[in-house]
């Protein structure tokens, strides 16, 4: 099974070039946000073989997208010699310390201390994602007793509670490390601007959080990967997040009509008489942002020249769907009597 990972999305973008004191504590205090959520030490049977199984599961997954059988020494250090990774080691280690023993090691003098630093934090990134996923896992067969359920659903509660403190700390150890990286849902982004994340992107990223806005999350973080990794037209799939909002409101609230043509369709409907959820000078700025920003990038030029954005324009056109996408899902949820941050 494939695993997406943030040394992979970011491969060819450099970030890190030093292997000091700071990129040495950042990847410990990375490790323990992991490992105080799964400790693997606990009093109960019930969650030391939670929680092993946690940990292998994580071993497996950043173990064959960097392509090792082991990530480190499986059993008792040699005495003498490095220890190789072979595939037919006997494993003596609990997973959670191969991880361990593998997260802390210091690189060799030939090492890529780039590559070699992102792979580490992305076993921070792929373990909070699955303890994510699992808090928002609803599937049960329905012939499971009420106290199974019940005990399902409050372990869910609480990996929710835990992801959300964990990934608030880790944002905030990557901040005080002076790393560009923020997580959120699930996945690591570059933030340039620190302002602008704190300002858009986390209340973005919050009020998208909901499954119900899944495919506004996947497209907003196909954009963020588009321009920061150099990819084409990041704009565009911005304008696809902003989109899917705009119908999943439309469609939620009973006002779409099934004749609808595209966006601006779309748009009418939000802004009709008594839907308060667009006034019309706000319907006209949408329109305007999909008409000069999405349509060019969406359609062949024929024998024109190929529509572009630059650098500054793509960043401008990301955060203004951020703040629209922010903005309508706060209206939606307010009418739904939902909190919203």
């Amino acid at each position: 099974m494939l695993t997406d990972t943030f040394f992979v999305r970011y491969e060819y973008v450099p970030m890190f070039t030093t292997f000091m004191e700071r990129e040495k504590r950042l990847l410990f205090q990375c490790f323990t946000i992991l490992e105080e959520i799964r400790p693997f030490w606990p009093n109960t049977d019930v969650k030391r073989k939670r929680d092993g199984a946690f940990w292998e599961a994580l071993h497996k997954k950043l173990s064959n997208e960097i392509g090792l059988r082991w990530l480190s020494n499986p059993g008792p250090d040699p005495i003498i010699g490095k220890w190789e990774y072979r595939v037919d080691a006997n494993r003596t280690r609990e997973w959670i310390e191969i991880c361990r023993k593998w997260i802390l090691e210091l690189p060799q003098l030939d090492c890529d201390l780039d590559r070699f630093i992102k792979e580490r934090i992305s076993l921070v990134e792929v373990g909070l994602r699955d303890i994510l996923e699992f808090s928002e896992f609803s599937g049960l067969s329905g012939a499971a007793d009420t106290l199974v359920r019940a005990l399902l659903a409050e372990s869910r509660k609480e990996a929710k509670v835990d992801h959300d403190r964990a990934a608030a700390e880790l944002n905030t150890r990557l901040a005080n490390s002076r790393v560009p990286l923020d997580y959120h849902n699930g996945f690591l982004q570059i933030t340039a601007d620190r302002v602008t994340s704190a300002e858009i992107e986390q209340p973005f990223w919050s009020v998208v959080s909901d499954p119900a806005w899944l495919n506004v999350d996947l497209d907003m973080k196909e954009a963020l990967d588009q321009r920061d990794s150099g990819g084409k037209d990041p704009a565009l799939y911005a304008s696809k997040a902003l989109e899917s909002t705009i119908k999943i409101i439309s469609d939620n609230t009973g006002l779409t009509t099934g004749k609808e043509r595209g966006a601006s369709n779309f748009i009418d409907n939000l802004a009709r008489g008594g839907s308060s959820f667009l006034f019309d000078w706000e319907a006209d700025l949408l329109r305007a942002y999909f008409s000069k920003v999405r349509n060019p990038l969406n359609h062949g030029p024929g024998n024109q020249p190929m529509p572009s954005l630059r650098t500054e324009q793509t960043s401008w056109a990301i955060e203004t769907a951020m703040s629209w996408i922010k903005m309508l899902v706060g209206r939606y949820s307010a009418s739904n009597g939902l909190v919203t941050l």
